[in-house]
């Protein structure tokens, strides 16, 4: 009964276009393109540990299928098949037919704690299928469709038989770390309750020998505990450690006090509320049916004044619902449009901001759940059958009236985007024949284009590495390094003969100046702006040689610019750097700097930098040097600001590159090199 509630509610929803393993125009933009290109890729990167790593996704960022979340465990299961399988192939509508069926056999399992009667677990069964938090995660969370797992640890904590406990939660904790981080986080914390109560429930039953219970749940605990770090490793999570794994996002992306009653454009009836920007991560609505059962439930109780002791439920289970739900509103608590923000220490909100979990308004399924079994049970428990029956069916009709409207929007985009018709990828003479001639897609400068998921699924479909994608979390130290190498790599005419480039229009005119048209063509085709090193062939007829065109950023003498995120002196650093967002700050013992030689590479230029330290310290550099090709050329002290405005001259250089590198260094061994620049002057 349970597996089929779940198939036909899933095929209702979703329909059957988005089922179909070779149906992948559902997938192709946003998080689900993320989640469905991570997947593709993986597949034909050759194996390596960890199992999860997936080299041509984000090439050269050190990442893994678990930040492209695409559900590793699935993604691991299906690489040894993979050449057997159909291209394009994904797994994401099989996971969603699996979520709804193990969503209704585990609501099945828990109202079977309460009732026999099957009429009664299958209307109950209907609230857990058909809840607005599970279905709303199909517009774009794949992973997170994997209610079921909350469900399932719910299970493990309030079933009677105990036996095989350990090896439930470890099983269970293993696949959630597999499926997703808030998963395992929320299940562990069900976890947590569980283990809390059976040392309670041992204490209970023999008061005096606590020492020795705790030694038996410590050696239930750690099992788990290993299998959990096992299996993170297994998938990637640790590929991406330190400040890589923090996000922006905590007292954001959080949940409004309203959200159990606010249908946020799913109630019918007229239950919408406001609420801020960011809460929409934290979308808890019970419907009108929920609603209706848990005000029953809570009259049935104040007229009883307790409830039965079977109905019951862990206290621990209860304080850790609580406790996530408090964690979902945060210090920033929003009741429908009106904010405010809870006054915190500084350090506390440092910290709090740099926690990976920051999406908290997920944390209240537990809650959710909790909450809503909780007054089924005091139905089931203490109403007749008779009465359990009309209660459900009238609260399962009120359901229906009331998120009817936002099941069908929902099904109608779903529908939409299954069949969507829209063609994805480069399609084209010189495309095709680039995805043969060259094995990695570069984009410069290195970030996430507006249109990364097209020339993601060009490269993906000649099997390119790429490595301007979108990720969930990245390592920043290698994002930088990969950035400044890119940058480099373009300023001294070093480009990878098997990369293909794809530049923004700031970049173009650095490459008109760095890269001899003999070494590579420069062009616009399809409204890309592509460098192909080694490119000797005829440019496709469409095509725009972006060499005959002028651009409003120049490199010419005398040069003076700043170094603004916008200024163009920020394109003219290469190693050593962190110049990606405002601030702009040397990163290792050396950091290389360009500047423009003009049309004689004979001439001496007369530099001029000026600068600052960017933070103090004992170690810091009190000193710089300035090195050109393997000669110092240069130095200066930061005492008496000796250095806040350098001059100083390069000579010739050795070649005809047009622009120069610099390497600046602190002057004492061991010293660190903190500088950040605010402007540059070329005569």
């Amino acid at each position: 009964m349970p597996v089929l509630i779940g198939v036909v509610a899933c095929v209702w929803i979703t329909g059957v276009a988005m089922l179909q393993p070779g149906n992948v125009r559902w997938l192709t933009h946003g998080d689900l393109a993320q989640s469905y290109l991570g997947w593709a890729f993986y597949r034909h990167a050759p194996w390596s540990w960890p199992l999860g790593s997936n080299p041509l996704y984000g090439a050269g960022l050190h990442t893994s299928i678990y930040y492209s979340d695409s559900i590793p465990l699935l993604a691991m299961v299906f690489k040894p098949l993979a050449s057997w399988l159909p291209v394009p192939f994904q797994y994401f509508g099989l996971w969603v037919l699996a979520c709804f069926v193990l969503q209704a056999w585990f609501a099945w399992r828990l109202l079977g704690l309460a009732t026999c009667d099957a009429l009664v677990k299958l209307l109950g069964v209907l609230f857990f299928v058909f809840a607005p938090p599970m279905l709303v995660r199909l517009a774009g969370h794949m992973a997170l469709v994997g209610h079921w797992v909350v469900l399932a640890a719910i299970y493990l904590c309030l079933r009677t038989d105990r036996k095989r406990q350990t090896i439930g939660w470890t099983v269970l904790l293993a696949v959630a770390m597999m499926v997703h981080a808030y998963l395992f986080a929320i299940a562990a914390a069900i976890w947590v309750a569980d283990v809390v109560h059976g040392y309670r429930t041992m204490l209970l039953a023999a008061p005096g020998v606590w020492a020795s219970r705790l030694k038996t749940v410590l050696s239930q605990i750690w099992p788990v505990i290993v299998v959990a770090l096992l299996a993170a490793w297994l998938a990637g999570l640790f590929m991406v450690s330190g400040h890589g794994t923090q996000a922006e996002g905590f007292g954001y992306y959080k949940m409004n006090v309203l959200a159990p009653i606010n249908g946020d454009g799913w109630s019918t009836l007229g239950l919408n509320f406001p609420q801020a920007a960011g809460e929409y991560e934290g979308f808890n609505y019970f419907g009108a049916g929920g609603l209706a059962i848990m005000l029953s439930a809570a009259v049935i109780s104040l007229m009883r004044r307790s409830a039965p002791r079977s109905l019951r439920l862990p206290v621990s289970l209860i304080v850790m619902a609580v406790l996530l739900a408090v964690t979902a509103i945060t210090c920033n608590i929003g009741i429908g449009a009106l904010q405010w923000h809870m006054p915190l220490p500084q350090k506390w909100w440092d910290a709090l901001s740099r926690i990976p979990l920051q999406s908290t308004g997920r944390l209240f399924w537990v809650a959710y759940y909790v909450a809503l079994l909780a007054a089924l049970y005091v139905l089931l428990q203490v109403c007749s059958l008779r009465w359990q029956k009309v209660v459900l069916v009238c609260a399962a009709i009120l359901q229906c009236v009331d998120i009817g409207s936002g099941l069908s929007s929902l099904h109608a985009m779903l529908s939409a985007r299954a069949h969507d018709q829209a063609a994805w990828g480069l399609r084209g003479a010189f495309w095709d024949e680039a995805g043969q001639r060259y094995t990695m897609l570069s984009v410069l400068p290195l970030s996430k284009r507006n249109d990364w998921e097209q020339l993601a699924f060009y490269a993906n479909s000649h099997r390119m590495g790429m490595d301007g994608v979108q990720l969930a979390r990245i390592d920043m130290d290698g994002f930088l390094v990969r950035y400044n190498a890119g940058q480099q790599a373009l300023l001294s005419d070093q480009l990878s003969e098997r990369t293909l480039y794809v530049l923004d229009d700031r970049e173009v005119a650095v490459a008109r100046k760095a890269i001899p048209a003999q070494r590579a063509a420069l062009f616009q085709l399809d409204g890309k702006n592509v460098l192909a090193p080694g490119w000797t062939s005829p440019l496709p007829a469409p095509a725009i040689d972006m060499r005959s065109t002028t651009s409003a950023l120049s490199f010419e003498l005398p040069f003076k610019s700043d170094f603004a995120p916008d200024g163009a002196g920020r394109l003219l650093l290469g190693r050593g750097w962190n110049a990606t967002g405002e601030g702009l700050m040397s990163l290792s013992d050396a950091a290389t700097v360009f500047v423009p030689s003009g049309d004689d590479a004979q001439r001496t230029l007369h530099v001029e930098l000026d600068l600052h330290r960017a933070n103090r310290g004992k170690s810091m550099a009190m000193g710089f040097e300035a090195w050109f090709e393997g000669k110092r050329i240069a130095r200066c002290s930061m005492a008496n600001s000796g250095c806040s405005s350098w001059r100083f001259d390069v000579p010739s250089a050795a070649n005809d590159e047009y622009f120069r590198r610099i390497e600046l260094r602190p002057d004492t061994p061991k010293a660190k090199l903190r500088i950040a620049l605010d402007g540059v002057v070329v005569q």
